[in-house]
């Protein structure tokens, strides 16, 4: 019997079949863990562009803005150089997004802009006031200076907002815990006593009323919820509108208890970064435009707007706010004359905003008293209303019962 001569080539012709076995089985695994590789990065990559985004729509308080201006005037006034200084600041903030503005900026002045271009490149997070007093800080020399002074502005006004904050959260906070408990009333309560009560006829109008109101909340809750709905966003869709704003500011003005308060802060504001910019070395008829952009009042800012236009016709800033007494009180408008006409603009302008400062709390503490007896009597009504509303009814039975 003849032997095949290719049968001893078996042997190496099955390692080469197992070998293509094994690579073929290998390239199935490299392209399982690539597919595995490519759905972590995916998911990576989303996760990222998420958090992007989260950290893109976030706001940045105005305790960090302190916290950044503060370090920053500690760094220029040791000598540190702008660029150094921001990666230091940069280290220490924990605000994730202002850490990216900080290397923005940081980005900018390397690429040959100043501080100012650079956080006017940033105007979402740094105002026109902030840029142009940095930039008068730079052209003059005094940047720490400027800097230390603006961290002052940004402290008065902060302070302010607390207290007009901490004076308002009272009574919200009172307002929301009725409403709540009326609701429990409503919904859970109520009905209970009308299975109560259903027998008899001719219900007190206290309970008829409160019987409306709960039928209404329990099965037309649709209704009542796109109402809420509706009315909320009509009211900030004609507050952010252009009449809207100017109706609701004229509407701030003229609101006996909160007007006083109001404009106390936006004159104190004005006045106080009008004073500023003046002394930082800006030029008048542009200090009087930046600080219209911060009025937060459209009425005043249309006013400081016209009175920089007229400025150049030679109308002075006095006469031209001397018109509405209103926006403007006398007072106010004789020492913006004195300053205008003995050349100490910025001083009376720091002395009105101290005075209105001054002013805005004593008000305040007034205020803060005088709301406390308003929401006392106002859960007094709501209680006295509920009582009626239940007692009424049972008394009612008692004389049924009795007669």
């Amino acid at each position: 019997m003849r032997i095949p001569q290719n049968i001893n080539k078996q042997p190496q012709e099955d390692g080469e079949f197992n070998e293509i076995v094994l690579d073929i089985k290998a390239e199935k695994k490299q392209k399982q863990k690539q597919r595995e590789q490519g759905k972590i990065n995916n998911a990576l990559d989303l996760f990222r562009y998420i958090n992007d985004w989260l950290i893109d729509q976030s706001k940045i308080k105005l305790e960090d803005k302190l916290i950044f201006f503060r370090l920053l005037g500690a760094c220029v006034n040791a000598g540190v150089s702008i660029p150094e200084a921001l990666m230091m600041i940069k280290d220490q903030t924990k605000n994730q997004k202002l850490q990216r503005v900080i290397q923005n900026l940081f980005d900018l002045i390397e690429d040959g802009e100043n501080l100012a271009n650079a956080m006017r490149r940033n105007s979402d997070i740094f105002d026109e006031i902030s840029s142009s007093i940095i930039a008068a800080g730079e052209k003059s020399g005094k940047l720490s200076a400027v800097i230390s002074e603006l961290v002052q502005q940004y402290e008065r006004i902060d302070r302010i907002q607390k207290k007009v904050k901490s004076v308002m959260t009272y009574p919200i906070i009172v307002i929301s815990i009725i409403i709540l408990l009326t609701a429990v009333v409503l919904i859970f309560i109520v009905p209970k006593l009308i299975e109560i009560f259903g027998s008899i006829e001719n219900l007190p109008l206290p309970t008829r009323i409160l019987q409306g109101m709960s039928n209404f909340v329990i099965h037309k809750w649709e209704i009542l919820l796109i109402l809420i709905v509706v009315v909320l966003s009509s009211f900030m869709y004609w507050k952010k509108s252009r009449i809207g704003k100017r109706q609701w500011a004229n509407f701030i003005l003229h609101t006996p208890v909160i007007s006083p308060i109001i404009k106390g802060m936006v004159i104190s504001r004005i006045t106080r970064v009008f004073g500023f910019l003046i002394t930082s070395g800006v030029p008048i008829i542009d200090g009087l435009k930046i600080t219209a952009a911060t009025a937060n009042n459209p009425l005043y800012e249309e006013k400081l707007l016209l009175a920089s236009d007229d400025l150049t016709k030679g109308i002075t800033i006095a006469e031209n706010i001397s018109d509405n007494e209103k926006m403007f009180p006398k007072m106010l408008v004789n020492m913006v004359s004195v300053g205008e006409k003995t050349a100490s603009l910025e001083v009376i302008m720091s002395k009105i905003a101290d005075f209105y400062e001054e002013e805005i709390d004593r008000k305040i503490g007034t205020l803060s008293k005088a709301i406390e007896p308003i929401i006392l009597i106002f859960i007094a009504l709501a209680a006295v209303f509920f009582i009626m509303a239940i007692y009424l009814p049972i008394l009612k039975i008692n004389d049924a019962i009795i007669g």
